[in-house]
């Protein structure tokens, strides 16, 4: 298998070549965390469901939060910067 694999079959871009960075738009991973009673973070998960914010598969399972034994869920947005 790594007979395969042969080094002049990788293209090496020279130092000062420019990046193509109109390809792929920039995606920033935006973190939403709630923490609170079980029941208060299933109402604000249902919540931002309900208005499109976060659909409710998206979020982490149920977890007590480390530091005040409270529950809490996490989920990840991603935003396009321009």
């Amino acid at each position: 298998m790594a007979q395969d694999f042969r080094s002049d079959d990788v293209v090496a871009l020279p130092p000062d070549a420019p990046l193509n960075n109109d390809a792929a738009p920039v995606r920033e991973p935006v973190r939403l965390i709630v923490v609170s009673s079980r029941l208060g973070v299933t109402r604000m998960i249902q919540t931002l469901h309900l208005r499109g914010v976060v659909d409710a598969h998206e979020w982490s399972a149920l977890q007590p939060e480390p530091m005040t034994g409270k529950w809490m869920s996490v989920a990840t947005k991603y935003l396009t910067l321009d």
